[in-house]
């Protein structure tokens, strides 16, 4: 197994960090433990390698990793949120 400063140059892997950040700040305190942020971060790194590696992508990715921990935290599913669901 290649570790992730193997796998990706210094700059994603900053990217990937402020991208971490940044969607955990979103994240509401019950969340705030390891597995929530390690959910976070593996989403991220799923961007990163299919080459999605912008800090907006990045971010983005993070972002909605935090959405679908609350939606499923609240027993909702993506469509429920968008309203489709029957």
């Amino acid at each position: 197994m290649m570790l992730i400063a193997e796998q990706f140059s210094e700059r994603t892997i900053s990217y990937m960090d402020m991208a971490l950040e940044s969607a955990c700040m979103a994240l509401p305190t019950t969340f705030a433990h390891h597995s929530a942020r390690k959910v976070v971060a593996e989403k991220i790194v799923e961007c990163a390698k299919v080459r999605r590696q912008t800090l907006g992508e990045l971010t983005e990715a993070g972002r909605r990793a935090v959405a679908e921990l609350v939606m499923r935290e609240k027993g909702l599913t993506v469509a429920d949120a968008h309203g489709l669901s029957a």
